[in-house]
């Protein structure tokens, strides 16, 4: 017996049940598949099948571009850091076979766990937030103390030359979209080029890592549960993940009892052993440059994919990034 899964266009569940009998996996037992609340970009499903419960990650209907790239490179990342401290979903398994969903997409475990988003629930207290903070903060030194270079990610990414490629990466990825301008660009993008770091000490890097890319434990203190959402990832300078992890802290925690930014740092700081700029500005607008593309490809997409409303939220979303880099500058 096959239950129908409830969005049919992205998951069959009849050929994902052939799949999974290939691999052994609850063996001829009934399917069923429902969407979760996820990224933009890509689409994610619960799969549960007799005892056991997956989460399925596939490209959207009107996928980024090389988006089955995408799926093996998150789930090589994935891979990689089965066994070490940093908290993330266990991998099943990659497919790429084109004739079962149409697109490459990997099978992972399901993790327990909610969003870190303020307010938190009950149980939290007030007296629980600066805990639940720090605990992302660990979370965020963990992955970036993984040793990439003695794994299977030695070869993953190209370190050299990370920030000068910044400004040409993301100005050519904006120009793809063939979209809307984004006022002010230029200032951004000229301060950026002129403001590269001397050097710095790469890392595995999430790329966007915030409390809707992170699930903790539901009861205090809140312990990370999984970083999920790897589709950024890449080996590059942690001090961008940091700083935008403090950046999109700080919008959402204006009440009291969280930690400020400058406690965040420190604790990061703390938790590596490590000396950090004291003007970090640079990563500022460069965290909130690339925040204003993605969003501004994520609208873009929008504009034509028929399973999605025009996401215009997400349009404005692009503008307020940009609107921040600019700030940063203003603010030197």
């Amino acid at each position: 017996m096959i239950e129908e899964s409830v969005d049919s266009g992205l998951v069959d569940v009849q050929r994902l049940g052939i799949w999974l009998d290939g691999l052994g996996l609850e063996v001829g037992l009934p399917i069923s598949a429902a969407p979760l609340t996820s990224g933009r970009s890509n689409a994610m499903f619960t799969i549960e099948r007799g005892g056991s419960r997956w989460v399925l990650r596939r490209p959207a209907l009107v996928a980024v571009a090389r988006a089955d790239e995408g799926m093996r490179r998150e789930f090589r990342i994935l891979d990689a850091l089965n066994g070490s401290n940093v908290p993330h979903p266990a991998t099943v398994a990659l497919c790429e076979d084109h004739e079962v969903l149409g697109c490459t997409f990997f099978l992972m475990q399901h993790v327990e766990g909610m969003n870190p988003a303020p307010p938190l629930p009950e149980p939290f207290t007030v007296d629980d937030q600066p805990g639940v903070a720090y605990a992302m903060v660990d979370a965020l030194a963990s992955l970036h103390e993984f040793d990439w270079r003695n794994s299977s990610l030695a070869d993953f990414g190209k370190p050299v030359g990370f920030h000068e490629r910044q400004v040409e990466r993301w100005t050519s990825q904006l120009a793809s979209y063939e979209g809307r301008e984004l006022p002010g660009l230029d200032r951004v993008t000229s301060f950026l080029s002129a403001n590269i770091p001397f050097s710095y000490e790469p890392s595995l890097m999430h790329g966007d890592f915030h409390m809707f890319n992170a699930l903790i434990a539901a009861e205090p203190p809140g312990k990370v549960t999984a970083i999920i959402d790897w589709e950024t990832a890449t080996i590059g300078d942690p001090l961008l993940d940091l700083i935008g992890f403090c950046e999109i802290w700080g919008k959402a925690t204006s009440g009291p009892g969280w930690p400020r930014r400058t406690e965040l740092i420190a604790r990061y700081r703390t938790q590596r052993e490590i000396d950090l700029p004291e003007d970090l500005s640079y990563y500022e607008v460069l965290y909130n440059f690339r925040m204003a593309v993605l969003l501004e490809g994520i609208f873009q997409r929008s504009l034509h994919d028929a399973t999605r409303p025009d996401l215009v939220d997400v349009g404005d979303g692009a503008m307020g990034f940009l609107q921040r880099a600019l700030e940063v500058l203003d603010q030197r």
